[in-house]
């Protein structure tokens, strides 16, 4: 499956994963996978607005993502899998979704999270869903761009709540 990316990013298609990530990996399809977004047209069209010229944009539910047409349209494009938080990529996978690796390049601050690295802040639900990912063999790393490197998630993720996680520190 030519699944290029799978990303966690909380901005969607923006700068770094337009130009940053889109440059590198040339990906012919942006697929945004959101069941909040995807129903609420409006908020839909605003995401594919960061989509380059020559690519194209496409916003489905969690559901619609796991129907054999859009896996086959990710099998048959380059494709640059994104949503905006943790909850998707924990469904995805429990209706078989074939995922190997997962990027989180953006979980920003918000009330309860704890900054892990610069571009990512998780709470407890955050890195519990994590471990869910990881638990089922999937890879997951934080990398903000290509360019820098990647860090192995399982640090933040570890058992017990905030405390417990190692480098994790108030914003």
């Amino acid at each position: 499956m030519p699944l290029l990316l799978a990303r966690v990013d909380d901005r969607l298609i923006h700068g770094q994963v337009a130009y940053g990530w889109g440059r590198a990996l040339k990906p012919t399809l942006y697929l945004v996978v959101s069941d909040a977004i995807r129903a609420d047209p409006v908020r839909s069209d605003v995401c594919l607005f960061g989509v380059p010229e020559g690519a194209r944009g496409r916003v489905v539910s969690v559901a619609e993502a796991l129907e054999p047409s859009v896996l086959s349209e990710i099998e048959a494009e380059r494709t640059l899998l994104i949503v905006p938080g943790t909850d998707e990529p924990v469904r995805l996978l429990e209706g078989g979704f074939p995922l190997a690796e997962l990027n989180v390049g953006g979980l920003h601050h918000a009330p309860g999270k704890l900054e892990v690295l610069p571009y990512v802040f998780l709470d407890a639900l955050d890195r519990d869903r994590l471990r869910a990912v990881a638990a089922r063999g999937v890879r997951v790393i934080a990398r903000d761009l290509p360019s820098n490197p990647s860090h192995p998630i399982e640090r933040w993720i570890g058992e017990g709540g905030p405390s417990a996680s190692a480098g994790a520190r108030e914003p």
